[in-house]
């Protein structure tokens, strides 16, 4: 506990004179408890519990509160019991809620949300309360993952199994009922969705096919569990270094042709290569662990001549692909919908966004690689809609995202005294926008518009960098400084060097420089950047004069060498 916390009554106290004092002291514990992390609560019951008999109740108390203040933060404990059945195979994935349509064998954790909201309204309401109630009374006494992992609760989770599996069942036979019940769920899951991400419209349907995948693993839940979680650790051992490294692609495309056997030997049912359960493996290894490389291999050399538009390791991958530029799209438009950059508006990109716009753009790029590497980018069924989704993401990143950017550069790197406000902003959007265009280059969409962005960003910095050199007499060297190191950080976000600008006769920035190294006690690793590139290119003057020494290169010069890092 850090000093600013409550303290704990001394276990030397006297006893407690009433139930006043007895309830002060848990209003005290509760207090104390609220500040522990969620992380250390478990060591800190631990120990607790290990405390000597004389500090019984005392400790009682302290243990209650702890258990109390888990627990109150998981209300929906028959909900967290059903959910464990489908616990390895969940994902929550903001890119895939995206998807155009439902992916094969991807149950998303807003989805299995929806589906049991379904389930407890018109599959086992009295089911669904009863385990609730029960759970409730059995976590007054434990943490909550003791008691979900506790024979009572595994009943009580079986109970609710076979009851999911036997109306789902019952479901697919009455049209009607089918309807009210994906109705229910999809709404339940698209406001779950909404909470979780940004710039979400429409979300991937929980369909039929989905649900049929959930009774499937209902069904086989025995099986599919142990097998699935030795194919999770089967797969982090096989880790080589870098991703897409040719021994753990080969390795990992191994361990999915083992694990399509495996499944397939569970009986009948598995077999049957038109159904989800006969691709898991390859599927898990997609849409779980997002190995595209590995999945790419497996499609090509034993996915065989059936895998056709309609098979679910395509129908995935087609999922992933148009996800992904749907995201980027829905992303871009968000971003710029509100921000007018030509009438003075900045750059406003939350870390959330970021991250976001980030991994759609490299799982765009990722998808596009295997869908070229299996044919499907120019197959005449398939490749007409992944080449308008192609041109959706260009356009996007030529029509609204360049123009935006063009105009913040310019005033960036003209901002000479501060910063402009989203300097971070310009440095990350540019970065992000060369990888793109290098993506959808590598992908046949040659983007003529991002070579002149380059030019004009090229020039324009060539421009202020000189311009940033000119140092005023008035001016702190500090100030130019920092000009010259945002105008770098700039040209490197597009992989350009700013040093052959950095010219040996600027008075300006021999100032600067002279300064830094004469009067400034600590010097940072990119102004030692800018200061070493200037006394490089004083070098290379002197070299070039050998019978003529200026006195100032010199004395820099002397001043350079005399400073250690």
């Amino acid at each position: 506990m850090t000093s600013t916390s409550p303290a704990v009554p001394s276990e030397g106290a006297p006893p407690a004179a009433g139930g006043a004092d007895t309830g002060a002291f848990r209003r005290q514990m509760d207090e104390v408890v609220s500040r522990i992390p969620m992380h250390a609560i478990r060591s800190v019951l631990d120990a607790v519990e290990g405390e000597a008999p004389a500090n019984g109740p005392r400790a009682r108390h302290l243990r209650d509160a702890l258990v109390d203040h888990f627990n109150r933060l998981r209300p929906m404990k028959a909900r967290r019991l059903f959910t464990g059945l489908f616990e390895p195979f969940l994902v929550d994935d903001q890119i895939l809620y995206r998807a155009p349509e439902a992916v094969p064998a991807l149950i998303q954790r807003v989805d299995m949300g929806g589906i049991w909201a379904a389930l407890t309204q018109f599959a086992f309401p009295g089911l669904a309360a009863e385990v609730q109630s029960r759970l409730d009374a059995m976590a007054r006494e434990a943490m909550l993952d003791v008691v979900l992992a506790s024979p009572p609760a595994m009943e009580l989770r079986e109970a609710m199994r076979k009851e999911a599996l036997e109306f789902l069942v019952r479901l697919t036979a009455d049209r009607k009922a089918m309807d009210r019940f994906l109705a229910l769920a999809n709404e339940e899951a698209l406001h779950d969705a909404r909470l979780r991400t940004q710039y979400l419209g429409r979300k991937s349907p929980i369909d039929g096919d989905l649900l049929g995948f959930v009774r499937a693993l209902l069904e086989h839940n025995a099986l599919l569990v142990p097998l699935t979680e030795r194919m999770r650790r089967d797969i982090e051992e096989i880790r080589v270094g870098a991703e897409s490294h040719p021994a753990e692609v080969d390795g990992q495309s191994a361990l999915m042709v083992g694990f399509v056997r495996r499944v397939r030997d569970l009986g009948v049912p598995f077999r049957d290569e038109a159904r989800v359960l006969a691709w898991f493996a390859p599927l898990y290894g997609l849409n779980v662990k997002r190995r595209y490389d590995v999945f790419l291999r497996h499609v090509r050399e034993h996915g065989g001549p059936a895998v056709r538009e309609s098979h679910p390791l395509l129908r995935a991958l087609l999922c992933h692909f148009h996800a992904a530029g749907a995201t980027v799209t829905d992303v871009v438009e968000g971003m710029f919908g509100d921000i007018d950059i030509r009438d003075g508006g900045v750059l406003s990109i939350g870390t959330a966004t970021r991250e976001l716009l980030d991994g759609a753009v490299e799982r765009f790029d990722r998808a596009a690689t295997a869908l070229a590497g299996t044919g499907f980018l120019a197959n005449r069924s398939t490749g007409p809609a992944i080449r308008a989704q192609l041109a959706a993401v260009a356009q996007a990143l030529t029509g609204t995202v360049m123009p935006a950017l063009a105009a913040r550069l310019q005033a960036a790197m003209t901002a000479r005294q501060t910063p402009v406000p989203d300097q971070g902003d310009i440095v990350w959007l540019l970065e992000l926008v060369c990888r793109w265009g290098r993506y959808l280059g590598n992908a046949g969409y040659a983007n003529p518009e991002l070579k002149s962005l380059r030019l004009y960003a090229v020039e324009t910095g060539r421009v202020a960098f000189v311009q940033a050199m000119k140092a005023e007499e008035h001016e702190k060297p500090a100030h130019r400084m920092a000009h010259l190191l945002r105008i770098r950080r700039l040209m490197r976000a597009m992989g350009e060097n700013a040093d052959p600008w950095i010219s040996p006769v600027s008075q300006g920035l021999h100032r600067v420089v002279h300064a830094y190294l004469d009067q400034v006690e600590t010097i940072a690793e990119d102004e030692w950047q800018v200061i070493d590139a200037f006394v490089a290119s004083i070098r290379s003057e002197l070299a070039r004069s050998r019978n003529w020494q200026s006195a100032e290169y010199v004395a820099v010069l002397r001043l350079h060498e005399a400073r250690t890092r």
